[in-house]
């Protein structure tokens, strides 16, 4: 304790760096100081220790014995504090990250374009935001959340449990042009199917509606995502089920896509936001978890005054899982 209160942090910084370099221009260099200042702060270390830690010499400098000793302690000194420092950045830096495994199409169509209301209301949190394929976990990777959709909390398990975040509304969309010349009257005349082959909700959605789906012997393209469905939609392709509360949306409310049967259904799978059972949230992740919930219940409140507003009818879907739900034949 006598010694620590005698030896300054900068004449013991001084004297491990001239150790470790072994010269006093190299330490000087590297301190970003004079020789001079370098030889000042070993004399006054030698002065408090009260013994001599190096033999100088006109080609060079040696350790000491005392030295030597002195270089080895605070070798592992050095190490220790900047091990130490090292854990308590990473420590705080996680606590201020949010790290979000998302699948891609409600990254792309909503929490990429809402995600600017968190940061500017959390300065200082950072987000992360990996896209992949609906149900690809990742296992090996740690995130703060999972956010996937399904059957209400189908990838729950020992490590993860389950919140649901929302759902969303299935409904019918294509171009204005090619409603006018296939769906007349409300009726399907020769009208070509656009399928997600991740999800296909047209079985339920004809028995919501009242219609009878022996009836309908359309031709069908199918495509592995929503968004690809859609895409062909606008172009004119065909008529798909939009998920229209996230990627359909912004192309109902600029008219580029119609409602050409003003019935929509209540999706029977939600999007569920998974966590790990075994680690506690940081309070970054706390405040991303309740900006998230809050925030999709505002844009599900909005989009079903939208869809109102339109004339479009939203009825319950059948309890049935979607997901078994096949192309009528």
């Amino acid at each position: 304790m006598r010694v620590r209160h005698r030896c300054s942090l900068t004449t013991l910084r001084t004297f491990e760096t001239l150790a470790r370099v072994g010269s006093f221009a190299g330490a000087a260099r590297e301190l970003e100081v004079t020789r001079p200042a370098v030889s000042k702060q070993i004399r006054l270390l030698e002065e408090a220790l009260s013994c001599r830690l190096l033999d100088r010499s006109p080609v060079g400098c040696q350790l000491t014995a005392e030295g030597r000793e002195l270089y080895g302690g605070l070798d592992q000194a050095f190490n220790l504090i900047a091990a130490t420092t090292e854990g308590v950045a990473d420590r705080a830096r996680y606590e201020r990250k949010v790290k979000v495994l998302v699948e891609r199409d409600f990254a792309t169509a909503w929490l990429a374009q809402s995600i600017g209301s968190f940061l500017l209301d959390n300065p200082g949190i950072s987000v992360e935001i990996v896209a992949e394929p609906n149900g690809r976990l990742n296992l090996n990777e740690s995130y703060s959340f999972r956010i996937f959709y399904g059957a209400r909390n189908c990838f729950e398990n020992e490590q993860f449990f389950g919140e649901a975040l929302c759902g969303w509304v299935d409904l019918p969309v294509c171009t204005a042009e090619y409603a006018q010349r296939h769906l007349g009257d409300g009726q399907f005349k020769e009208v070509h199917i656009l399928l997600d082959s991740n999800y296909n909700p047209w079985e339920l959605w004809f028995s919501v509606a009242g219609m009878d789906a022996a009836i309908v012997r359309a031709t069908h393209s199918t495509f592995n995502g929503t968004t690809l469905c859609l895409s062909a939609a606008m172009a004119s392709a065909g008529l798909t089920i939009g998920c229209d509360s996230f990627v359909g949306m912004a192309a109902i409310e600029s008219g580029h896509l119609v409602a050409p049967i003003p019935i929509g259904m209540r999706s029977v799978e939600t999007f569920t936001l998974y966590r790990s059972k075994s680690v506690r949230l940081s309070a970054a992740e706390k405040s991303f978890r309740e900006w998230l919930l809050k925030s999709l219940a505002e844009y599900d409140a909005q989009v079903e005054a939208k869809l109102a507003a339109l004339g479009i009818l939203i009825l319950e879907p059948p309890v049935q899982n979607s997901r078994k739900g096949q192309w009528p034949q």
